[in-house]
């Protein structure tokens, strides 16, 4: 793995507790940071997927049985059921 050297500045106390908490996870200072920093990206990750999967559901009609009942469901499955087969399957039984 290629790294880099930089500076950064921290507040006394931030530095502090970081150091505190390495010493309590019995890792030294930059490998802690390197792993905190790594899941902050990771889970910024997720929640930009996440982001685009709601706008991808909003931008398709939403969710429209959310709310509905258990029979609601089921009957509408069997409705688009029952269409898809006419559209692509009736005419073989003809």
């Amino acid at each position: 793995m290629n790294t880099i050297t930089t500076t950064i500045q921290l507040p006394a106390d931030l530095y502090a507790e970081i150091e505190a908490f390495a010493a309590e996870e019995q890792s030294d200072l930059n490998t802690l940071l390197v792993s905190m920093i790594q899941r902050a990206l990771g889970a910024r990750k997720w929640q930009k997927g996440w982001k685009e999967l709601q706008e991808m559901v909003q931008h398709n009609g939403g969710l429209p049985h959310i709310g509905t009942t258990t029979e609601e469901i089921v009957e509408h499955m069997r409705k688009t059921r029952q269409e898809i087969f006419e559209a692509e399957y009736a005419h073989l039984y003809r």
